[in-house]
């Protein structure tokens, strides 16, 4: 199954990612999985990326206005299936992300639009921040991201980005063993409890691989769904390319 069937994903979305633990990987998958089938895709986080990940995607659009942004994306997207929009260059490392209310009008050029909503530090797991995701309002769907890996383990800083978040909304303290039920409120309650009425929500967890994982994943998704998170995608990702996706 193609990551993007099992998320719901059809022509006209804007799919919005947050959380920790493979949002990257799973744009990267998508835009490839959408490309192969024939639809163009507009990739315009609202936070920093990667210019190495923007490059796997494909032609990569800088400006620092709305409109200039959006005549430099229109003319990219006829030469390429993939474009990824920015707000300027940070650094040689990084690009800068265009503002929410921007993707409403950039999202039009393309069949699919996906959005990097926030960062993670590479970690796992995250505690969603006050300000964040920085979420377009134009989103068709928001996919909270968190990694299996986590499950289990301590809250510190090598598994949790902004630990103190996480536990001032799960109750679970520093140092003590991230649970089911903590790890689904993490997605649940964090990026997704931020989500406008009538826009649809998903939660990806990543890191699953038949076995010992397949199960801590079955045990967190049946805490997302008394969350009221109905649709719950696992992944192996960002492992294996192309990655294994199950529905539970």
């Amino acid at each position: 199954m193609k990551l993007y069937e099992a998320l719901g994903v059809s022509t006209g979305e804007v799919v919005a990612f947050a959380g920790a633990g493979g949002k990257s990987g799973a744009i990267l998958t998508l835009a490839a999985e959408l490309q192969r089938d024939g639809l163009t895709v507009l990739v315009a986080p609202t936070t920093k990326m990667f210019l190495r990940e923007a490059e796997q995607i494909g032609a990569l659009t800088t400006a620092d206005t709305l409109d200039e942004l959006r005549i430099k994306v229109k003319d990219a997207i006829y030469g390429a299936t993939a474009v990824v929009a920015g707000s300027g260059l940070l650094s040689k490392k990084r690009v800068g992300g265009v503002e929410p209310g921007w993707v409403s009008s950039l999202a039009p050029l393309a069949d699919v639009t996906l959005v990097e909503a926030d960062g993670s530090r590479r970690r796992p797991l995250k505690g969603t921040a006050s300000h964040e995701p920085a979420l377009p309002y134009a989103a068709t769907l928001v996919v909270a991201v968190g990694n299996v890996e986590a499950f289990g383990k301590p809250v510190d800083e090598k598994h949790v980005h902004r630990p103190e978040v996480f536990s001032e909304l799960t109750g679970i303290g520093p140092g003590q063993s991230i649970t089911a039920r903590a790890f689904a409120r993490a997605l649940g309650q964090g990026p997704l409890g931020k989500v406008p009425s009538g826009t649809r929500k998903a939660a990806l967890i990543t890191g699953v691989s038949p076995g010992r994982s397949m199960a801590d994943a079955a045990v967190i998704t049946r805490e997302l769904w008394k969350l009221g998170v109905e649709k719950v995608v696992l992944t192996s990702l960002p492992g294996e390319s192309p990655p294994q996706v199950w529905i539970p």
